[in-house]
């Protein structure tokens, strides 16, 4: 039974499909195996599932989000549907997209693992060494993510990453022959107009962490982000700026003398704690880091200048977009002077915002996969 869905509280379907060959193909993506409606987005995970599976089906793509849960077929835009995973029938998809390692895992639970046409999108690559800099998972949790990969480099078809880091470590340790896709995060190329001020009566300068700083993930960079962040907000209160972090993690460390922790927020709330701040805060996860930041791409889209600490990737977008600091890392003195500095200056944000929608958005992105699949399946690139 196919039921319309309309409206979702994790999508936007603002647009129509284009007209497309590309109509064709069906596509299955595959997130983690999760009841559907305990998930909420709160975190990137989630909005990169739900945006990417969007954009991929506004290029003409038909897209079916495999999901645990609702009984029936949900139709959510004219390409666009939930599917139950009990309801899917693999040998019907072209392709099959998977998120991240709980993406593949989460195929592999549904019995789709053996598909011929698996696209693997990876967050972060382990190597195989997990005492090497760069990636923060140890342990148990870092057993478990080579085992996944392992399985992946013998049964997807491409694979895709977000940094040309990860790209090297994946043909290093796993595959010499493969040549991954590098197709960063991405961001709305349409958002919401400000609301009310989240931060009410605050009269100091506003700065702000967004982002999930892990509960059972990677606790060591919850360790360090926490400690960093104390630091960071006591150096800035001496300067009359005020450090909030909005987002879900652990924060039994935090001390409220020098934070002020909002917790998790709706995707669709998150924009005012970033139009109503000053100064955008990126953390690096260590003196090494291969995974990118999100939080980048977010705090630009919405014109607030960034401070981010060197290590970061992707932090070069913040030297196109020409709207904030790139400080060194662990350098909390000059973190605090740049995210000062960040707050007063008169910054052309208007070009910042431009830059990103003409270079990273969702679509963007997608045009990537499109590519891909009409390179596959010989496809035309019009019509």
């Amino acid at each position: 039974m196919l039921q319309s869905a309309g409206a979702h509280p994790l999508f936007e379907t603002r647009y129509l499909p284009r007209d497309s060959r590309l109509s064709r193909i069906r596509v299955a993506v595959v997130f983690r195996s999760q009841p559907f409606e305990t998930i909420r987005a709160y975190d990137m995970s989630v909005i990169r599932w739900t945006r990417i599976s969007e954009a991929l089906s506004y290029t003409g793509l038909k897209v079916d989000v495999i999901v645990e849960g609702p009984a029936d077929v949900l139709e959510i835009s004219p390409n666009l549907r939930l599917v139950p995973a009990t309801r899917a029938r693999w040998d019907d998809y072209d392709v099959v997209k998977t998120l991240f390692h709980k993406g593949f895992q989460a195929l592999k639970k549904y019995g789709g693992a053996d598909h011929p046409m698996i696209i693997a999108k990876f967050g972060s690559v382990v190597g195989i060494d997990e005492r090497e800099p760069g990636v923060y998972f140890f342990g148990d949790e870092h057993r478990v993510l080579l085992e996944v990969q392992r399985e992946i480099a013998r049964s997807a078809r491409y694979i895709t990453v977000l940094t040309e880091s990860s790209r090297d470590l994946w043909i290093r340790d796993f595959d010499p022959a493969s040549e991954p896709l590098l197709v960063p995060t991405g961001v709305d190329g349409d958002i919401p107009p400000a609301g009310p001020n989240p931060y009410g009566s605050c009269d100091e300068k506003i700065a702000v962490f967004v982002g999930n700083i892990y509960v059972d993930s990677q606790p060591e960079v919850n360790a360090l982000w926490q400690r960093r962040l104390n630091e960071l907000g006591k150096a800035l209160r001496a300067r009359g700026v005020r450090l909030f972090v909005v987002g879900k993690g652990r924060t039994d460390q935090l001390d409220p003398a020098w934070v002020s922790y909002v917790g998790p927020v709706d995707h669709h709330r998150v924009w005012d704690y970033q139009y109503h701040a000053d100064v955008g805060v990126v953390l690096a996860q260590g003196a090494v880091q291969h995974n990118e930041s999100s939080k980048i791409y977010y705090y630009l889209r919405s014109g607030l200048p960034v401070v981010s600490e060197a290590p970061v990737p992707n932090n070069h977008v913040i030297v196109d977009a020409n709207l904030g600091y790139i400080v060194p890392f662990s350098d909390t003195p000059t973190f605090a002077e740049r995210v000062e500095a960040a707050a007063r200056q008169d910054w052309d944000r208007d070009a910042a915002m431009a830059h990103v929608l003409s270079h990273h958005t969702w679509a963007h992105r997608a045009a990537i996969y499109e590519r891909l699949i009409r390179r596959d399946f010989a496809l035309q690139a019009t019509g």
